[in-house]
């Protein structure tokens, strides 16, 4: 209900201020044996992150749509599992090498990396509106009661091609690959930076590509011209995006061909079958090889409407 809601919101405030100390701490040198490091910073842009997110789905979304599961990236489940990883992955290694394990410059370097993430998110989420939540509009594969699906109303259905959109196809994308990335960078996980950087890079390209071809079906041409002005900047997904764009023109032009090809077929045959039907002329009986003067050729004198 809605104050449970208002609980989890209170929850991760109380953690981000706690996060945020924490790390002040760490960095000044004044905490204490009970210190956890890095994982402050984590903590802290983790919980902005969820809080920021379920704030803009109640200033945009209906009532209907906003539950708890909107706290917890229903998009991308695994992204709970390796925050539980990456926890591992840190306290092990400071445990067993804490001389080698923690650098404070690629703490800071993962925290900005985040917090330019987290703005990149912020910022798209807020320029698109509900463009950002199309998704919605469909019937999920899984639905248990289709009968009871309402798709979510877009009145202002359109390319978003202004803020961060003029420059960046997916700014929320390149976002969330800034975000996890500087996760790991902040956390010093070379492990998990590994992992959590190829997972989420595919993850989201194969989203990319999806959309992009949703897109393409709904407004064409419009957004073939957007495709082609506005570059995507995560690492390889240009190229991708370009090689999916044009098999999409091929394939479309090969149809295109195909039916008018088909249209051409069907009108040679329409000609060639009305050449080969025979006119009225033709389907009259003609006297060519009738022997003249016998009663057959007469005939014609006196009927001349039978044999034509």
């Amino acid at each position: 209900g809605e104050s449970g809601l208002l609980a989890l919101c209170a929850v991760f405030g109380l953690h981000m201020g706690v996060g945020l100390s924490e790390t002040a701490l760490w960095f000044l040198r004044s905490d204490d044996a009970s210190s956890v490091g890095p994982w402050s910073v984590l903590v802290f842009f983790a919980s902005l992150l969820y809080l920021d997110s379920f704030w803009m789905e109640n200033l945009t979304l209906p009532p209907d749509y906003i539950t708890s599961i909107s706290l917890f990236f229903p998009m991308f489940p695994a992204y709970n599992a390796a925050v539980a990883m990456s926890c591992g992955e840190l306290f092990l290694e400071w445990r067993y090498f804490p001389e080698q394990k923690l650098w404070k410059s690629a703490v800071l370097v993962g925290a900005i990396l985040m917090a330019v993430g987290q703005f990149l998110i912020s910022r798209a989420s807020r320029t698109s509106e509900r463009n950002f939540w199309a998704s919605c509009r469909n019937m999920p594969e899984e639905e248990e009661k289709p009968e009871d699906f309402v798709g979510l109303e877009i009145p202002d259905r359109r390319i978003v091609q202004d803020g961060a959109y003029c420059w960046e196809r997916h700014p929320a994308y390149l976002g969330a690959m800034m975000w996890g990335v500087g996760a790991e960078i902040a956390l010093c996980n070379p492990g998990m930076l590994l992992i959590v950087g190829f997972v989420l890079w595919a993850s989201l390209l194969h989203v990319a590509l999806e959309e992009e071809q949703e897109l393409y079906d709904e407004f064409k041409g419009g957004y073939a011209n957007y495709a082609t002005l506005t570059r995507c900047w995560i690492p390889l997904f240009n190229s991708f995006l370009e090689n999916a764009a044009f098999q999409r023109e091929m394939s479309d032009n090969c149809e295109e061909n195909h039916d008018a090809d088909i249209d051409d077929d069907d009108l040679e045959e329409e000609d060639d079958c009305e050449e080969d039907l025979p006119s009225e002329d033709d389907l009259l009986p003609t006297w060519e090889g009738v022997p003249k003067g016998g009663a057959l050729w007469n005939r014609q004198f006196r009927d001349p409407w039978v044999l034509g």
